[in-house]
């Protein structure tokens, strides 16, 4: 089992799944020896954790959670083709596939034939298996790089086949997690970061439940550059245009509905940096635009419908670079240049004033890609981590 990173988003692949998190070092003593506390509640509405299905197009719906979680599940979009469905990705875990697979039958009686997963991420394949439950004879897709860290147990940790001693493990770590947000809520400084807490509370809680039975599938099909998946009526062009999030990013092109499924390469409403590419990514940002989309499907969050927020994302890691790349040719360490460097603008400009949102785009966006342009700077290798160093 990998070690936790307790000041960073951590966890890369922990016995159940990527966990897109970064608690504090007293979290090591709730994994360690969680106390006996009474059963928190379940998610609210308002809490925005299970997804809504959004209709993007005719024949196309996204499921999406309607806001940032700290435990996210990634977009599933599906696509209706004459013959079958497509899905973009799977949920973040069995019992967000078990719920898409209710939702897709309340849409459409159709069979799932295919699901593209755009890259190794836990809360984009995890839920896989339950899908394939459903529909065992679906093809499962996914561009080489990413089928290649889906088989790797150093990069996912999760096991291929059922394990209870690994089950049962995750579910106890699942407690340390609710035990800390619990004492961090009764602990918060503002209004916003109780609230947030306190959601992550019952996020935890669901979570731990919706992991039970976990197993990381890989995909029985990869592509280099591009696949297509031939219709009539909706054809489907599944393309890898170059590293952005990572170094295997699967994008979805819907040329008659023109719908353009991004996966984490675009994230809303801030985006995530674990292990990214900065240099690459802008250059795979101009590859989307060039794209005459109506519709951008993100990784994370609703539908947009202009290219104002790629603008905005590309502009973000422009910034990152420029400021570090100096820092980073003075020999400062990476620590230091951290210290240097000032992103309050960006924050300000994607999340505002809100401090439950400002922690999370720190440790989800900027720490992250702030290491990753570092080691870009200096020409040091970028692995595939949610620590990003």
């Amino acid at each position: 089992m990998k070690p936790i990173h307790l000041t960073r988003a951590l966890e890369a692949g922990s016995v159940g799944g990527v966990l897109k998190l970064a608690l504090l070092s007293a979290l090591a003593l709730s994994l360690a020896a969680p106390s006996a506390q009474p059963a928190p509640e379940r998610p609210r509405p308002e809490d925005g954790y299970f997804q809504e299905t959004i209709r993007v197009a005719p024949g196309v719906w996204t499921f999406a959670e309607p806001r940032f979680q700290v435990q996210p599940i990634g977009n599933v979009t599906v696509i209706e083709q004459s013959d079958g469905l497509v899905l973009v990705d799977s949920g973040g875990s069995p019992g967000s596939g078990r719920r898409i697979v209710a939702e897709i039958k309340r849409l459409s009686r159709k069979p799932v034939k295919a699901v593209i997963i755009t890259h190794w991420h836990g809360d984009h394949p995890q839920g896989l298996s339950e899908i394939l439950k459903a529909w065992p004879n679906a093809r499962t897709v996914a561009t080489r790089a990413t089928q290649a860290h889906l088989r790797d147990r150093k990069t996912m940790n999760t096991p291929a086949a059922f394990d209870p001693a690994a089950d049962d493990a995750f579910y106890k770590r699942g407690q340390g997690f609710i035990a800390y947000s619990q004492r961090m809520a009764d602990q918060a400084a503002s209004p916003s970061e109780k609230a947030g807490w306190s959601a992550a509370t019952r996020l935890f809680t669901q979570y731990a439940e919706d992991m039970r039975g976990a197993v990381t599938i890989s995909t029985a099909e990869a592509f280099d550059e591009r696949l297509d998946l031939p219709d009539a009526r909706t054809p489907i062009e599944v393309r890898f245009l170059g590293r952005a999030n990572t170094d295997g990013d699967a994008v979805v092109w819907l040329p008659r509905q023109r719908v353009l499924v991004s996966g984490d390469i675009v994230v809303a409403p801030f985006p995530f940096g674990f292990g990214s590419y900065p240099a690459d990514w802008l250059r795979t940002l101009d590859r989307l635009r060039a794209y005459d989309f109506a519709v951008l499907v993100p990784g994370h969050g609703p539908p947009q419908r202009d290219r104002a927020y790629l603008d905005r994302l590309g502009a973000a890691i422009a910034e990152v670079r420029a400021t570090v790349a100096p820092l980073a040719a003075q020999g400062l360490s990476l620590e230091d240049v951290r210290k240097r460097a000032d992103f309050a603008a960006q924050a300000q400009a994607f999340v505002g004033d809100d401090p439950w949102l400002r922690r999370w785009f720190n440790e989800y966006w900027i720490a992250p890609l702030v290491a990753s342009a570092y080691k870009e700077a200096r020409q040091e290798p970028i692995v595939q981590s949610l620590s990003g160093e």
